[in-house]
C-alpha cells in the first residue's frame, strides 16, 4: 500500500510558475479593504542539526540547506508585482505567518504568482521554502521519499522566520509569533498533514492548516493523532495524480473545525481558470477566521467556497 501511494505522487510535478499572475480577490468586503502591495525577500536557511541523505551520485551532507522566498505586506500600490526588499506596511503589523510547502519536483517560488502573492496581499507574511531533495534541481535528482524529513524542515523554517522577526532587518517586528498557518500542494500537502496531525512531527505552534491535493502517507510508522487544529482540505474531484479520496478520508478522520473544498472537474494542479480565485479566496477566508480571528470570515468562506459548477464546501466548524 505504501508503495502504491508513493507511486501516485511520483508524477506530481508542477509548472505553476509559467502561469499568468492571479487577479484580485473576488469577494469579501473586509478582505477587499485589506489589500496590500507585496514585498519580497530571498533567504537561505541552513539547519546544522540534521543531515541531508546521500542521493544517487550526490554524497550525504552534514546539514540541510533550504532556500526560501518570503512575501510580505508592503507599502505602495496594491495588486502590483512583488518588489524586492520593499518597505513593510508597518501600520497594521504584525502579521500572521504562513508557510507553504511545494509539490514534488517543484520549488517554493513556482507558486508565487497564482497563490502566494494573493495570500501575502491579504495581510500575511508568507514563506515558501524549497526542500533539499524533492525539488527538481536536487543534486542526484528529486527524491520522493525525503518527504518524511520535510515536516522538520518546515518547523526549522518557522524557527528561522521567528528569529528574523527578532533581529535587526527588514522583517523585524513584522510577524505575529502567536499566529502560524501552514499550507502546501501535493507532496507539500502531505508534508502539511504530517506536520500538523501525525505523531512523528507535530508542531504545536501550528494554528491552522490547508493541504491542497494531498493525502496521508506514512511518517516513520507513527500514528495520526488529529488534534483539533482547524483544517481546510482543497482537492479537485478529477485529480488523476493524487486521488480525491485522499482528502475525503482525511476530512472524515479529522476533528472539527474542518472543511473540505471540492473543486468540480479540477485536475491535480488547480491554480488556473475558474478554480484559481476560489482556491485563493477560500484559503484567505480560512486564515482570516482562524489566524486573524475574524468571525465574519466564516460567512465569506461559505460564500466563496460554494460556486455553482466550480466548487462546493463541506464544513463542520464546531
Amino acid at each position: 500500500m505504501r508503495r502504491a501511494l508513493l507511486a501516485t505522487v511520483v508524477v506530481a510535478s508542477v509548472a505553476v510558475g509559467a502561469l499568468p499572475a492571479a487577479g484580485a480577490r473576488a469577494s469579501g468586503k473586509t478582505a477587499e479593504a485589506r489589500q496590500y502591495a507585496v514585498g519580497a525577500l530571498h533567504r537561505t536557511f541552513v539547519d546544522h542539526s540534521r543531515p541531508t541523505d546521500a542521493n544517487g551520485t550526490a554524497p550525504a551532507l552534514f546539514d540541510r540547506t533550504i532556500p526560501a522566498l518570503v512575501l510580505y505586506p508592503a507599502r505602495g500600490e496594491a495588486r502590483g508585482e512583488p518588489v524586492d526588499d520593499a518597505p513593510v506596511a508597518r501600520k497594521e503589523a504584525p502579521y500572521p505567518l504562513v508557510v507553504f510547502s511545494h509539490g514534488f519536483t517543484a520549488k517554493g517560488p513556482d507558486y508565487e504568482a497564482r497563490l502566494l502573492r494573493g495570500i501575502a496581499a491579504a495581510g500575511y507574511v508568507v514563506v515558501a521554502p524549497t526542500f533539499p531533495l524533492t525539488n527538481r534541481s536536487a543534486p542526484g535528482g528529486a527524491r520522493l521519499v525525503d518527504y518524511v524529513n520535510q515536516p522538520a524542515d518546515v518547523s526549522f523554517v518557522i524557527d528561522e522566520m521567528l528569529r528574523l522577526d527578532r533581529r535587526p532587518g527588514r522583517l523585524r517586528g513584522t510577524i505575529d509569533t502567536d499566529r502560524v498557518g501552514v499550507t502546501g500542494h501535493s507532496l507539500g500537502a502531505i508534508t502539511t498533514l504530517g506536520l500538523t496531525y501525525n505523531a512523528c512531527c507535530t508542531d504545536d505552534r501550528i494554528d491552522a492548516a490547508v493541504p491542497i491535493s494531498g493525502l496521508q502517507l506514512p511518517f516513520r510508522d507513527q500514528p495520526w493523532t488529529w488534534p483539533a487544529v482547524p483544517l481546510l482540505l482543497v482537492h479537485g474531484d478529477q485529480d488523476q495524480t493524487v486521488p480525491y479520496d485522499g482528502s475525503a478520508a482525511a476530512y472524515a478522520a479529522a476533528s472539527p473545525p474542518k472543511f473540505l473544498l471540492t473543486l468540480v472537474g479540477a485536475p491535480h494542479t488547480p491554480f488556473t481558470g475558474a478554480w484559481q480565485p476560489v482556491v485563493t479566496d477560500t484559503i484567505v477566508d480560512f486564515f482570516d477566521r482562524y489566524l486573524e480571528g475574524e468571525r465574519a470570515a466564516l460567512g465569506r468562506l461559505e460564500a466563496d467556497g460554494n460556486v455553482a459548477g466550480v466548487a462546493t464546501l463541506q464544513s463542520d466548524p464546531r
